[in-house]
């Protein structure tokens, strides 16, 4: 197996993320309907448009996709390889249904939680809600894109048996298409709170 090192690793993940999750049919990457692409031919995209990664091999592919533990970002099949999750276009990338757990997480702004009530979950600018299977996580995940972020919880397992698909292509991390605001479990207030301390006359 091909050694990485952390700066070679972080190129060649941005770029592989790039171009798997966000932009395979610019590069002219013929990807089936899991999302796999041949290596070959990722190789060969690399080689045209990467100078600085010219020194990237299969080997080096597969030795990313064993990196990060459980959860992994990229995955190596045979001669192919895909992005386990955040696709972003318009092609739905398809996972094997699964029974998720009985709740899972996730971390939004609080500005957005009245929107939720009304809508509930559904993708933003990629293909599916990502969700997390600790509060922690979401909300440390929600951290990255805002300050002030709530904790929402998901009744999952009661929203799979009422016909929400759910999906899991790698640990850590449960994809789904959408969920209806009855399944969330939402704490939303309106108005202004009242001040400590101020006594009426």
């Amino acid at each position: 197996m091909a050694v990485l090192d952390e700066a070679g690793a972080e190129r060649l993940s941005r770029f592989l993320a790039l171009v798997l999750r966000h932009r395979a049919p610019q590069f002219d990457l013929d990807m089936d309907d899991e999302g796999f692409v041949y290596l070959d031919d990722l190789l060969d995209v690399i080689d045209e448009r990467q100078s600085a990664l010219d020194w990237v091999e299969a080997e080096h592919i597969e030795a990313l996709a064993q990196r990060g533990g459980g959860r992994r970002r990229f995955e190596v099949k045979g001669d192919q390889v895909r992005a386990t999750y955040g696709h972003s276009f318009h092609r739905p990338i398809r996972y094997p249904a699964v029974e998720p757990p009985e709740h899972l997480f996730i971390g939004v702004a609080k500005t957005k939680t009245p929107d939720l009530q009304k809508e509930g979950l559904r993708p933003d600018r990629r293909q599916y809600v990502h969700l997390s299977e600790s509060e922690e996580e979401a909300r440390e995940v929600g951290q990255h894109h805002s300050d002030n972020v709530s904790v929402i919880t998901i009744r999952a397992r009661e929203a799979h048996k009422a016909g929400f698909p759910f999906h899991h292509p790698t640990e850590g991390i449960y994809l789904t298409s959408r969920v209806s605001p009855e399944y969330l479990n939402l704490e939303v207030s309106f108005g202004r709170s009242p001040k400590k301390g101020r006594r009426r006359r």
